[in-house]
C-alpha cells in the first residue's frame, strides 16, 4: 500500500483498530488526490442519474470529505479505479451498503450477494455447524450447478449489486469449478467487490494465481492458532504444516508476480478455549497476511438448540444488507438459519429482485423493527448482533 497514502489515512482517522499484519481504519476525510478526481469530472459525474450519487459528490465538493465512512482497504480500492464515473457508482453501492446496514432501509436489490459454491465442508470444526449430522446430509448437501451460478452473476451484474462473496455454509475451493467462478465475476462491470472465504486446506498454485488475475477484493483464510496441536484440534481434518505452507505460497505469489494486487489477505480465527495468546497469534499469520481478526466463540454454531434470548430485540441488519443462496437456489437470511428455517424464496422460481421484495422477507423486517424477533426461530436465539 502506498505509504503517503496511508499516513494521510492515520492523520484523518475517525477510529482506528490493529489487527496483526495489517490497519483498518474508519474515515470520512479524503486525500487531496481523491479529491481532485471528482472535482475535475464534475460533468461526467453529472451522468450519473442517481440521488445517492449526487449527494455524494456535493458532499466531497462541499466539505471535501464522504457523507458516510469506509474503510481504508476500500479506499485502497478506490484508488485502483482511474474511470472516475465507475468509481462514483462503487462509492454509491458503497452508501447504500452503508444506509441498508445503519438505517434499516430497503433497496430494490440486495446490495450484497453472498453465494454458496458448496455446502460441504472437508473439516470437522467444534465451533462450527458441519459437525451437526443433521445438517452434513441429504437434502443439505450439494455443488451450485454452473448455469446457476452464471445466471445469478449475470442478473447480479444487470441488477447493480456492488458485491458478492463466495462463501456460506461450506469450503468454497471445494467446487470443481472454484477458479472459473472467480473469473467469471471478475467479468462484470457493476460487481466491484468479490470475496471469498477459504481453510487454505486445497490452495494450490493455479488457485493462487486466479485469485489475484480476478482482482479478489479479500480472501478470508479461517485459521485459530499458531501452534500445530492446537490448531489441528480446533481444525479438525486439516493439517497444520500444509495449511501454512499453501497461506505463505500465497503471500510469495502476490508480492512476487501481482505486487500492485488489490487483494487483502485477511486471516480471521475464534478464540475457541479463550486463553489464545492474541499478540503471537497475530504475529505468526501476520507474516503471511495484511489482516489478522480474532473473535470470540458464540452461541451459533448449534443454533437452533441455543436458549432463546428474550432480551435480544436488535433488529439485524442482514435482513436489509444482504442476501444468501445456497447452492440449490434458496434464499436465507444468514448461514445461523443453515437448514433454512427462515427460507424466503428460491432463485430457481423467481428473480433475485421479486425474492428481495417479498412479503415473507418484508414480514420478517417487520417483526425485527417491532420487537418481535422473538417470534422467529433461530433469530430468538442467535448469539450474534448485527445492527
Amino acid at each position: 500500500m502506498d505509504e503517503e497514502f496511508k499516513e494521510n489515512m492515520i492523520s484523518n482517522t475517525t477510529t482506528s483498530y490493529k489487527l496483526g499484519g495489517g490497519q483498518n481504519f474508519i474515515s470520512k476525510k479524503l486525500d487531496e488526490e481523491f479529491i481532485s478526481v471528482f472535482s475535475e469530472n464534475i460533468d461526467t459525474l453529472d451522468s450519473f442519474n442517481d440521488p445517492f450519487a449526487r449527494k455524494i459528490v456535493k458532499s466531497i465538493d462541499e466539505n471535501r470529505r464522504l457523507n458516510f465512512p469506509i474503510s481504508n482497504h476500500e479506499l485502497f480500492f478506490c484508488r485502483s479505479v482511474r474511470d472516475p464515473l465507475r468509481l462514483l457508482k462503487y462509492l454509491t453501492f458503497r452508501y447504500k451498503f452503508y444506509l441498508a446496514s445503519t438505517e434499516k432501509r430497503v433497496f430494490d436489490v440486495p446490495p450484497y450477494l453472498l453465494i454458496e459454491p458448496v455446502s460441504a465442508c472437508n473439516l470437522r470444526c467444534p465451533m462450527c455447524f458441519q459437525v451437526d449430522k443433521t445438517f452434513t446430509r441429504k437434502p443439505f448437501m450439494g455443488i451450485m450447478k454452473w448455469n446457476l451460478f452464471t445466471r445469478l452473476i449475470d442478473e447480479a451484474d444487470e441488477l447493480g449489486i456492488g458485491a458478492v462473496t463466495l462463501a456460506s455454509r461450506g469450503e468454497p475451493t471445494m467446487h470443481p469449478r472454484y477458479c472459473e467462478m472467480l473469473s467469471y465475476v471478475s467479468t462484470k462491470e457493476n460487481i466491484f467487490e468479490l470475496k471469498s472465504n477459504t481453510n487454505a486446506t486445497f490452495l494450490n498454485e493455479k488457485m493462487c494465481h486466479q485469485i489475484f488475475e480476478s482482482d479478489v477484493n479479500t480472501l478470508v483464510i479461517s485459521a485459530d492458532h499458531y501452534e500445530k496441536d492446537h490448531y489441528e484440534e480446533l481444525r479438525k481434518g486439516a493439517d497444520f504444516e500444509k495449511v501454512v505452507r499453501n497461506v505463505a505460497m500465497l503471500h510469495n505469489i502476490r508480492e512476487k508476480h501481482y505486487p500492485d494486487s488489490i487483494t487483502e489477505i485477511r486471516v480471521s480465527g475464534v478464540d475457541f478455549h479463550k486463553n489464545l495468546d492474541i499478540q503471537k497469534f497475530e504475529k505468526f499469520w501476520g507474516n503471511y497476511s495484511d489482516n489478522v481478526s480474532v473473535g470470540l466463540p458464540i452461541e451459533r454454531w448449534d443454533t437452533y438448540n441455543n436458549k432463546p434470548d428474550k432480551d435480544n430485540n436488535t433488529p439485524c441488519s442482514f435482513l436489509w444488507d444482504r442476501m444468501y443462496v445456497w447452492f440449490d437456489g434458496i434464499c436465507n437470511p444468514c448461514d445461523a438459519d443453515y437448514k433454512s428455517y427462515l427460507s424466503y424464496g428460491n432463485v430457481n422460481d423467481d428473480s433475485i429482485k421479486n425474492i428481495w421484495n417479498s412479503s415473507k422477507l418484508s414480514e420478517f423486517r417487520q417483526k425485527h423493527l417491532n420487537n418481535q424477533r422473538k417470534s422467529l426461530t433461530p433469530c430468538d436465539r442467535c448469539g450474534i448482533e448485527f445492527c
